[in-house]
């Protein structure tokens, strides 16, 4: 029986549905254990066969909570091998080749590495009338478990073919909107008029850049936010936007 981990780190839902969706394809002959990386207790990868590893795609590159969870961890003492895949709203350009480095040097190697066209957690805010960017793709269950199939099979292969992600030349003309993404935090604002103080995106925010002011509303401490924009989408009373004058029209609530 082949123990199996997946891991991810989902910023509105896309990615974490996509894992979902992953270890609900895979056999019962496997064993299958499911972990968001925000959870306390994620279990040691020397316990498993073979690791599924998700991210979304912030600015063509991992999510930062993702490349901090390997940055601290410790080289496995044994070579494992890994299904590394995104969830994109437009390009996913050189993410999973990013990231499979990273797992490279903790000596855990790429085997398979897959992109899925998901929701657009950004583009959904601006431009709310483009319909794609609340929808995944097509056929997208199908696609997963062909995929599921296919790294099973691989996992049988002797001897395991690893590999790096091709790099994507596109990554070179989307490099100065890539640099001014990281560079560049866009300003979440506050509608006070709506908040109710209740405290959601402080407790949800994966990287716990909200803070409370005199009057316990929310402060946000932009300097350290990725814009995942989980705080907008999951807003219960929609008094976060990217507009000082405008509400948020349509909010991501997977």
């Amino acid at each position: 029986m082949k123990k199996i981990l997946i891991l991810y780190f989902s910023g509105v839902g896309a990615t974490k549905k996509i894992a979902e969706l992953i270890s609900a394809c895979l056999p019962q002959s496997c064993k299958v254990d499911i972990f968001s990386l925000e959870d306390s207790d994620v279990p040691s990868m020397e316990e498993y066969d073979a690791l599924i590893i998700g991210t979304p795609v912030y600015h063509g590159a991992p999510a930062k909570k993702v490349m901090d969870f390997l940055d601290e961890m410790p080289c496995l003492d044994k070579e494992i091998s890994a299904f590394v895949f995104n969830t994109r709203g437009l390009a996913s350009l050189n993410t999973n080749r990013i990231l499979s480095k990273r797992l490279r040097e903790k000596n855990i190697a790429t085997i398979m590495d897959r992109a899925y066209r998901g929701t657009a957690s950004d583009g959904a805010l601006v431009a709310p009338f483009i319909k794609r960017f609340f929808e995944f793709e097509k056929n997208l269950e199908d696609k997963v478990k062909r995929d599921c199939a296919d790294f099973l099979r691989m996992l049988e292969e002797e001897p395991l073919r690893s590999y790096m992600p091709k790099f994507r030349f596109g990554s070179i003309i989307n490099a100065p909107n890539k640099a001014a993404g990281q560079l560049i935090t866009v300003k979440i604002h506050l509608h006070k008029d709506r908040c109710v103080k209740c405290g959601l995106c402080g407790e949800r925010c994966p990287h716990a850049v909200f803070l409370k002011d005199g009057e316990g509303y929310p402060l946000l401490a932009q300097d350290k936010c990725e814009n995942c924009y989980r705080c907008i989408h999951h807003c219960p009373k929609s008094a976060l936007s990217l507009s000082k004058r405008r509400l948020p029209k349509k909010q991501l609530r997977l």
